[in-house]
């Protein structure tokens, strides 16, 4: 039974802005965090499991889908500020917060700002880019994908949104052929519906500053996850932050890529499930 799909979606009063969610299930809470060029939907089938035990909560996060926005350059500290006034608007004094992607990098800054609202932490494959640097070929990895997001960028301002998509989902977040393969019609009406969404982000000047560090305020109660196909930064990435916080858990999806959560909701439900026995 999809008690997702059952559970109408209600915005709430965040501040200035109002926030699409849905809030299914009993138990102890989860909030799950969305990526780029996404919405809510994407942690459907993770969220459709967990809350057979649990309370969960997925949202649109502001700008995207149903949610609105402010006017102005937006930062990814709005966003963890949401995070937080979302949670109290439906009195949650604490959560299990996992997310994805970008969502990932907002739940980690959301490490720095607020820890107390932080039962534990679950993230699946965080997108920090300046953690690329050491060598030669790092550099060369990190400046070719900042590259190619410039020219999604470039595309975005020139209109050329569905090329624009494409690129990133083949070049930075999944591999190549994702764009056709992974993605359903409904699902890339739905990433060509936030492409300026990823824009605000991309010249969102905050995003750069995420202080990985902050992962050490939730000590041993948190687990990062990589997909064993994912493409290669990632998992660079990853072993990055689990060197800089020896406490982190590190877990491989195997046969998945960016997209586990799609892909492969099985598999990263019954990760969620150990890591949410693990850290009690």
């Amino acid at each position: 039974m999809n008690m997702m799909s059952r559970k109408a979606l209600e915005r709430k009063n965040v501040g200035r802005v109002k926030m699409a969610c849905l809030d299914v299930g009993e138990g102890e809470p989860i909030l799950f965090i969305h990526g780029s060029f996404d919405d809510h939907n994407s942690w459907d089938k993770v969220a459709n499991i967990m809350c057979e035990t649990h309370r969960v909560v997925t949202y649109d996060r502001r700008g995207h889908s149903s949610s609105t926005d402010e006017q102005g350059q937006g930062s990814i500290y709005q966003d963890v500020g949401d995070v937080i006034g979302l949670m109290n608007v439906l009195q949650l004094k604490s959560a299990h917060i996992v997310g994805h992607s970008y969502g990932a990098n907002v739940a980690i800054a959301l490490c720095d700002k607020a820890p107390s609202k932080i039962k534990s932490l679950f993230i699946h494959e965080p997108p920090i880019f300046s953690l690329l640097t050491g060598n030669a070929e790092l550099d060369r990895i990190r400046l070719s994908y900042l590259g190619t997001m410039n020219v999604v960028a470039s595309m975005i301002e020139d209109g050329r949104v569905e090329e624009a998509a494409e690129l990133f989902v083949d070049r930075v977040a999944f591999g190549e052929g994702f764009w056709q393969t992974m993605f359903d019609e409904c699902a890339r009406r739905s990433i060509l519906a936030n492409v300026d969404t990823w824009l605000d982000q991309y010249y969102d000047p905050d995003r750069l500053s995420i202080d990985v560090s902050a992962l050490k305020n939730v000590g041993n109660k948190a687990t990062i996850s990589i997909g064993t196909s994912s493409l290669a930064p990632y998992e660079i990435i990853a072993h990055r932050i689990a060197g800089m916080i020896p406490e982190i858990n590190l877990v491989r999806i195997n046969d998945a890529g960016h997209g586990a959560h799609i892909s492969h909701p099985r598999q990263i439900a019954s990760e969620l499930i150990n890591h949410l026995k693990t850290v009690g």
